[in-house]
């Protein structure tokens, strides 16, 4: 019996010692031929339920990619099995209602048994929400270069005229204007295109990631003949009591308008909207509008017109002078005024009454006058818008000689001849 316990107590023992040096061999192998290692893997973090938001009129703005550092420890063999394709990183904002800035979690996937996450660069993304409105704003048009010389482009037809934009609050309160761009350089016919809207805001930039309904509009410019035409003021003017229009024009003369080339032909001038002015006293300087036939154009489209209306008060100024000139007198003869002065009271608008050179405007006309005294009539120029009140005297004495006489043989003492 003895001899047979101890043969069991062998066996027991050897069993054991072979467990233990099976798992010893165990541990060697998985320690030499799969340890435990560490690996680092960057993954993207996919957000869950964007497609939600909209139906609680709420959207992301800003940023919204973003990546996450892992670092794993497990055996190697496993760990060599993960990639970027058997994990995943996910922030689910499902069902989110609410404006601002908010931390959401990131939630990992596919970590295998056996493998830890021992470290994360990130546990959250921070992700900002805005509220989604949308409204509706008129196309505006950019036109660049010029057509073919002698043609311009007339008022074009954008359609729809208006076009509805959607997306963050923040981001439509910016928008400013709905563009399209065209250049029509060295065009000689109409142009019909369909041309994407753009959204700018207040310094001109695009904004983008909002939604513009419809993207592209139609627009067509019809490309028109053109010519230089008078602008004719269409204007009644009273002036007050003592007052008078001087002067009347446009600035500028001239207008350049586009148009069906059978209406241009028929056409030399173009009027002014009706003004009415009552008890004018000062100068009148306002734009005024063209009248222009249908179908006919600016060709400058921001060319603006400027009536001015010269109204000047009325005086009456006396003049005196002692220069009279002697005209178509012959060659041969001299001429001796008897020396009096004109004396003359003038009317008419004040600035042409002090700016009239009296000295210089009167004269007599010795034409086909020989030797002798000759009583002559004064006669004088003058603007047309002065009027001459009262002169004296309205004649003057006038004596001819030859040349070759000696100037003595004249008294000068003789008695004048009575010009009145």
């Amino acid at each position: 019996m003895l001899k047979m316990g101890n043969l069991f107590d062998k066996k027991i023992t050897t069993r054991v010692l072979s467990v233990l040096l099976a798992t010893m061999l165990w541990l060697y192998v998985i320690t030499e031929q799969n340890p435990v290692v560490y690996k680092d893997i960057t993954l993207p973090v996919r957000l869950i339920g964007v497609e939600t938001l909209a139906a609680n009129s709420v959207t992301t703005i800003g940023n919204t990619s973003f990546n996450v550092s892992l670092r794993l420890k497990g055996n190697k063999n496993t760990l060599d099995r993960i990639n970027n394709t058997s994990l995943s990183a996910t922030a689910d904002i499902r069902g989110h209602r609410e404006k601002g800035e908010f931390n959401i979690p990131i939630q990992i996937s596919g970590v295998p048994a056996g493998v830890d996450i021992t470290s994360m660069s990130s546990y959250s993304i921070k992700l900002n929400f805005d509220n989604v409105v949308s409204v509706t704003m008129p196309v505006s048009i950019n036109i660049t270069g010029n057509p073919l010389q002698g043609m311009a482009a007339m008022t074009p037809s954008i359609n729809p005229r208006e076009v509805t934009i959607k997306g963050a609050e923040s981001l439509v309160n910016q928008a400013k204007t709905a563009l399209v761009d065209l250049d029509i350089s060295s065009s000689s016919t109409t142009i019909r295109k369909n041309i994407a809207v753009k959204i700018l805001d207040e310094a001109g930039k695009t904004i983008e990631d909002i939604e513009v309904s419809p993207g592209a509009v139609d627009v067509i410019i019809p490309i028109e003949h053109t010519k230089i035409v008078l602008i004719e003021p269409d204007i009644v003017v009273n002036p007050a009591p003592g007052y008078i229009i001087t002067n009347i024009s446009t600035n500028p003369r001239e207008i350049h308008i586009a148009g069906n080339k059978d209406i241009l032909d028929n056409l030399d001038s173009v009027k002014t909207e009706r003004i009415e002015i009552r008890d004018a006293k000062a100068f009148v300087d306002q734009r005024v509008s063209l009248v222009l036939p249908e179908g006919i154009e600016l060709a400058n489209k921001t060319e603006t017109v400027r009536l001015r209306i010269n109204i000047e008060k009325i005086i009456e100024k006396p003049l005196e002078t002692d220069n009279i000139s002697v005209r178509n007198l012959s060659d041969n003869l001299t001429a001796e005024l008897t020396p009096i002065k004109v004396q003359v009271t003038v009317r008419g608008p004040e600035t042409i009454v002090n700016a009239w050179k009296a000295n210089n405007a009167f004269y007599i006309d010795a034409m086909n006058l020989g030797q002798g005294s000759h009583i002559l009539e004064i006669k004088y120029e003058k603007p047309e818008e002065l009027e001459i009140l009262t002169m004296e005297p309205r004649f003057i004495n006038a004596t001819l000689k030859n040349k070759e006489e000696d100037n003595t043989d004249v008294s000068r003492s003789e008695e004048p001849v009575s010009l009145y």
